[in-house]
């Protein structure tokens, strides 16, 4: 990295830090019962002569979400006008760590998807190039169980017990959700961008919406704030805003549509946002497989999806998302499902203006709003074979601290909620979105080894009228496979 500082510099630090402050008065602490913002006392007076700190990273979709988390190649001027704010408080926090720790953090390896395969044998090979691990939830979380991820619990007996992963900085609830038999392998929370930008969402075309559906059913916000957003109700306005070109058949290129509906990972989002709960326990404690075909919740989420995707005006684009948001970003679609950050890759030239909303409950019986972000975040693990354990537990936790109150006011309160949104009322939605988020452990483990048709079995039966017969053929694969899980944790 390039040791350069500018006034500019300097200048958008001080705007981050005075941000910082309104989004801890703004946003609830995420496991620590604190009342003061806590500090890195305890990594004070490190010094680790320079070493590098170096990170295997797993990307997903192509984007540098993943990348751009931990490193930026920042080759521009500081003040330049075209200057993202979030790459240069992303530069600041590095040289700001690297500075305190006396370390260099590096990007050593990236990888284009998961990277079970590779890092289980790169990892078992006992190398110690890499020193933390960001894999992605989906899949590599597998890695813990090769024996090749540290137990964070066990930093004391390297002399580098730094990480307080219950601490607001941390997505604790998540850590504990990701955890089994007192053992942590991963962690994640702001320090991903995916993890603070990838909340499952819907978007509404507002010029379309206003015309179209307003008059009859009010604002689309007050819908959601008096929650009647439902599956039914979206139906119902996907019907009655679809406009056919005359030839009586869903045309996306010459309808508008009522929905532009991908159905990929959004629809185990979605799932959430119904009130899907794929874990349940047992009376000792051990989670359980709840995805089945006796989880009412699950089968009538299924039949609603199944219902919205063949409703007249709706149109399935598959995996398709840069499609459905060029489709929407158009003007020829009032509502597409996907998650907030796409705002930033696919809305950001987009002639009208847009409203956010939460994925809609199940019914108005649900009573309540649920939210998850996309199974493509980072999570972060030791390698076991690092020479640098402590230096590694030492940058992770100040690279946590600063991205949560230096990066998240820039990245969340400022782009997310504002600049790539396109009314005030949006930023109240995106609150919900992250107030109600919500995990558990077979949630996580669903791409994992046997379990992976459980991840991929929303995506391949969106349409299925008959979801319960479908999930009876995998019930025993299922179970079997998440024995395994928790049996290869127990022996670890």
């Amino acid at each position: 990295m390039k040791k350069i500082i500018s006034l500019s510099l300097a200048l958008i630090c001080l705007l981050a830090s005075v941000l910082s402050l309104a989004s801890c008065a703004n946003n609830q602490d995420r496991g620590s019962n604190e009342e003061v913002t806590p500090t890195l006392e305890h990594l004070q007076n490190l010094d680790f002569g320079g070493i590098d700190v170096n990170f295997a990273v797993a990307s997903a979709d192509g984007d540098s979400y993943h990348r751009r988390s931990i490193d930026v190649d920042y080759d521009g001027e500081l003040g330049d006008e075209n200057t993202n704010s979030v790459d240069v408080a992303i530069y600041q926090r590095n040289l700001k760590i690297e500075t305190m720790l006396n370390v260099n953090i590096e990007i050593a390896a990236e990888r284009d998807g998961k990277m079970v395969n590779w890092g289980k044998v790169a990892l078992l090979s006992g190398t110690d190039d890499y020193d933390v691990i960001a894999g992605l939830q989906y899949g590599d979380v597998q890695l813990a169980l090769e024996g090749v991820i540290l137990d964070l619990n066990t930093l004391a007996d390297y002399n580098a017990d730094y990480i307080k992963w219950d601490r607001e900085y941390w997505a604790s609830s998540y850590i504990n959700e990701l955890t089994f038999g007192n053992k942590v392998f991963w962690l994640t929370g702001d320090l991903c961008l995916r993890f603070t930008g990838g909340y499952y969402c819907f978007f509404v075309n507002s010029n379309l919406y206003n015309s179209l559906l307003a008059p009859e059913y009010g604002s689309i916000y007050d819908i959601v704030n008096n929650k009647k957003w439902t599956y039914g109700l979206l139906a119902e306005m996907v019907q009655k805003s679809y406009q056919d070109d005359g030839n009586d058949k869903v045309d996306v290129e010459n309808d508008r549509l009522g929905l532009a509906l991908p159905t990929h990972d959004n629809t185990n989002g979605m799932a959430i946002g119904a009130g899907v709960v794929y874990t349940r326990y047992d009376e000792d404690g051990n989670p359980q497989n709840n995805f089945r075909d006796t989880n009412k919740t699950l089968i009538r989420y299924m039949e609603s999806l199944s219902n919205l995707a063949t409703t007249k005006g709706a149109y399935v684009f598959g995996g398709d998302y840069q499609k459905a948001m060029s489709v929407f970003s158009s003007g020829k679609a009032v509502f597409v499902a996907g998650r907030l950050n796409q705002a930033e890759m696919y809305l950001s030239e987009m002639n009208d203006d847009y409203y956010v909303i939460p994925c809609p409950m199940l019914d108005e019986d649900q009573g309540a709003y649920y939210s998850s972000v996309h199974d493509a975040i980072n999570v972060y693990g030791i390698n076991y074979n690092s020479s640098n354990i402590d230096a590694a537990a030492a940058t992770l936790e100040a690279m946590a601290y600063e991205s949560y109150y230096e990066i998240r006011p820039i990245y969340y309160d400022s782009f997310l909620k504002f600049k790539y949104t396109r009314d005030d009322e949006a930023a109240a939605m995106i609150d919900l979105m992250h107030d109600t988020i919500y995990t558990d452990f077979v949630y996580i483990w669903q791409f994992s080894g046997d379990m992976n048709s459980l991840g991929s079995f929303l995506r391949q039966n969106a349409t299925n009228k008959n979801a319960a017969s479908a999930i009876k053929r995998y019930l025993t694969t299922w179970d079997t496979a998440l024995e395994k899980i928790l049996a290869s944790i127990k022996e670890l």
